[in-house]
């Protein structure tokens, strides 16, 4: 069984490398330029598994509301032709659903089947199979054994689909940090590595994705402006949207040597960038935005201004 499931998996993605051991195979999949670890179970319960790279404590469950298919439990009719998303952060949920991945995911709920009287193509609904991001996995589950190789394979596309969002969500922000004279990363890594560098002057300005800013935040997707402070005087800042939930708060800063001054410039770049929420600590300036931001004016200035205050430019001219 697990030979022939190797063979499903090299048929769909030529260059494929497995490995199998009793009814696990172990996969390297090769899909636009980027090299995708999975695993796929047969049985007792099967399971497709592929890695992510980090997302920062992010869930989401996708489940189809088929009468009896997940937990036994009956549902009204009404219900059949939908499905319930599960996840802990709503924002980050409706950036990785893109168009690709639901159409994936919609696509792979279907198997074709023979009519005993026709010629007709049937397309059955399999709604035994759940979907997850978790623990920087996606998988797709189901309860019990699944005897096809051809319906793993399936489940493996639509897993990849998923698992692509990263690189894709890269190419898309990779246009803007281009148009912002930055280096843009070749996937998102949510909490993890910065999806963009901008150099200004001697100071490295660098754009993170990321749910959690520190061990008690319960998370929330937030982009991220950072710099580190040159020749700062310990001086300090907070400011913070009127209208941005508490929870979203960053952390206090701790006792600082002062507060820093808004001069005309620094305030003219405020009022472009529009963040939720700025810090500045004696050593490094964080601009931060609510979910996942791609207007080019309020990201430019957010870039601009972490630069200006690290540089401490308001003082000695821009970017010393």
């Amino acid at each position: 069984m697990s030979e022939q499931l190797c063979r499903a998996v090299v048929e769909r993605y030529p260059g494929a490398r497995t490995v199998f051991t009793d009814s696990r195979v172990h996969a390297e999949i090769p899909v636009d330029d980027t090299i995708y670890r999975a695993r796929l179970d047969m049985g007792p319960a099967a399971c497709v598994a592929v890695s992510l790279p980090c997302t920062d404590g992010f869930e989401l469950t996708l489940k189809w509301n088929d009468r009896y298919a997940n937990d036994g439990a009956p549902r009204a009719s009404s219900f059949d032709d939908s499905f319930l998303v599960e996840t802990n952060d709503f924002a980050l949920a409706g950036v990785w659903l893109d168009h690709e991945a639901r159409s994936a995911l919609l696509a792979s709920r279907y198997v074709s089947g023979q009519h005993a009287d026709r010629q007709t193509a049937l397309m059955i609904r399999d709604g035994a199979w759940v979907h997850e991001v978790t623990n920087d996995e996606v998988t797709a589950r189901r309860r019990d054994a699944e005897p096809s190789a051809d319906r793993m394979g399936d489940m493996l596309m639509a897993s990849l689909s998923v698992a692509g969002r990263p690189q894709r969500w890269a190419r898309a922000f990779a246009i803007l940090g281009r148009e912002l004279g930055g280096e843009p990363a070749r996937r998102i890594e949510v909490g993890g590595k910065p999806a963009l560098r901008v150099r200004r002057g001697n100071v490295d300005v660098l754009v993170h994705l990321v749910r959690r800013l520190g061990p008690g935040d319960p998370g929330r997707l937030r982009t991220i402006v950072s710099a580190h402070r040159h020749g700062s005087g310990g001086e300090t800042l907070s400011l913070i949207s009127e209208g941005l939930p508490r929870a979203a708060w960053p952390p206090p800063s701790a006792v600082s040597g002062g507060t820093l001054s808004i001069d005309a410039r620094a305030a003219q770049l405020l009022d472009a960038g529009r963040p939720s929420a700025t810090t500045v600590r004696p050593h490094d300036v964080e601009i931060a935005f609510d979910g996942a931001i791609a207007d080019r004016e309020r990201l430019g200035a957010a870039i601009e201004l972490a630069a200006w205050w690290a540089s401490d430019a308001f003082r000695t001219g821009p970017y010393r």
